[in-house]
């Protein structure tokens, strides 16, 4: 019996994204930026999967909630 990845009642945990989608969802960033930012280990966290880096959705919204600025202290 073949089993196809449709077919299967496991999910994965995380929502990938790839670079051109994450610079769709970020104002003023590209794929190039993101690409400089993985070379200088700055930037949300990435994944490679053979050779294509994906964004995991939860790891890119925690990278921007970490990314704050002025945040108001009373």
């Amino acid at each position: 019996m073949t089993t196809h990845a449709g077919d299967r009642a496991t999910k994965l945990s995380h929502e990938f994204l790839s670079p051109e989608q994450v610079a769709d969802l970020l104002p003023g960033v590209n794929k190039n930026t993101l690409a400089m930012w993985r070379y200088e280990h700055k930037g949300p966290r990435y994944y490679k999967l053979g050779r294509k880096v994906v964004y995991a959705l939860d790891d890119l919204e925690a990278w921007i909630a970490a990314s704050v600025a002025g945040a108001a202290s009373d």
